[in-house]
């Protein structure tokens, strides 16, 4: 088995604090009230909400923003997680980012996490890293005794998605933090119909597309979805509406790389959206602004004590260069059980001895030295590839 991260270093447009500014990570006013925390949000929906809010200037702006803070779906509580079985926190801020897969018309349970992205800021705001996790990593699924099926399932290894059909976000955080011994410290989720949504409200978003270079499906130029209307998306750049977009970051089996694949052109979404908002003239144009804001203010859900207004103000100095992507580290496809699964390591108990690189990634977020990990496994954090 060999290791196969096709990781991806990328970067969001996060716009400069007008005036400067500065300021950690740290500070996260509770939404609930009371003083500030230590969290906050980069490299999201609500991060680039709460971004725009906070440049745009203008009281009314600036009301509409608190008014969205206060609005926003607060489905998730951390704090109401078995405690003896967590990691403590530290004063970097690590915010989990799901997309799940649930649709209108989805039933209860049937969802999974299509796309998980750890996001770690350091301390001091300045630095941001975004960690995609493959929904195929055979990891282990700690018990939960809210998940659907305990005590059947919970309590063993299998595919990380699992963690999200058995226990929704809560099993997920568990399981993360099982894996990694990383606190999360808040929760951003956004199904299908609400990424379209972000994408419409900026008008489009432009993504430079992949050719297909999988066997059966090759084609040098361009891709053909496998999905809904088989759209064709021609090689090179491309202006591409909230279902477009959504239609050609949820392909795979037309590349070799398969789901790694799929991570990197979601990572680029992410950078394409926060692009989109720049040259839509969202942060100049309060009409925009405002517009944007109401638009999307239901496009996600967010923990309890989550405050994207204080948060955005923190990180205004953190500028595009600062975010770097990549893939959790693992050993290639496998099989396990009859299944194809990402390898995360030939042993789960003692990862160390098969995947240090992921080890120490782990140990790099806990101790809030990621800057010493990229510059020390550059391949794995993607530096050598192009952008």
């Amino acid at each position: 088995m060999t290791y196969s991260g096709s990781n991806y270093r990328g970067s969001a447009s996060v716009p400069p604090a007008g005036g400067g500014g500065g300021g950690g990570a740290r500070v996260a006013a509770a939404a609930t009230g009371g003083g500030p925390t230590r969290r906050g949000l980069i490299g999201s929906g609500v991060g680039l909400v709460a971004s725009i809010a906070a440049t745009g200037g203008g009281l009314a702006v600036w009301s509409t923003a608190n008014d969205t803070n206060t609005d926003l779906d607060r489905a998730f509580d951390l704090e109401g997680l078995p405690e003896e079985n967590r990691p403590e926190p530290d004063r970097a801020l690590n915010l989990l980012i799901i997309g799940s897969d649930a649709r209108e018309d989805s039933e209860e349970g049937d969802a999974r996490s299509d796309t998980t992205i750890v996001m770690h800021v350091n301390e001091a705001g300045s630095e941001a890293y975004g960690i995609s996790i493959p929904r195929d990593l055979y990891v282990f699924i700690p018990e939960y005794a809210d998940a659907q099926y305990y005590p059947e399932y919970t309590g063993d290894n299998a595919k990380f998605n699992a963690a999200y059909a058995w226990g929704a976000v809560p099993l997920t955080v568990l399981t993360l933090e099982d894996l990694t011994g990383v606190r999360i410290d808040h929760v951003v989720e956004i199904d299908f119909a609400g990424l379209v949504q972000v994408v419409d409200a900026l008008g489009g978003v432009t993504m430079n597309i992949e050719a297909a270079d999988a066997d059966e499906y090759w084609d040098e130029n361009g891709v053909t979805s496998i999905h809904g209307e088989h759209r064709y998306f021609e090689v090179g750049p491309n202006q591409l509406n909230g279902e477009e977009a959504l239609d050609y970051v949820r392909q795979r089996k037309q590349w070799a790389r398969g789901d790694f694949a799929r991570m990197q052109h979601q990572q680029e979404l992410i950078k394409a959206i926060m692009d989109s908002a720049l040259s839509a003239g969202v942060l100049t144009d309060q009409d925009r602004l405002t517009s944007f804001i109401d638009s999307t203010s239901d496009a996600v859900k967010v923990d309890t004590e989550f405050n994207v207004v204080s948060t955005a103000i923190n990180l205004m100095s953190m500028r595009s260069d600062d975010l770097v992507f990549m893939t959790a580290p693992n050993l290639g496809t496998g099989e396990q059980g009859g299944e194809s699964v990402v390898v995360y390591a030939e042993d789960l108990d003692n990862p160390g001895d098969s995947n240090p690189e992921a080890v120490s990634l782990w140990e790099a977020l806990r101790e809030d030295d990621v800057a010493a990990w990229v510059a020390a496994n550059p391949e794995a954090a993607g530096q050598g590839e192009e952008e």
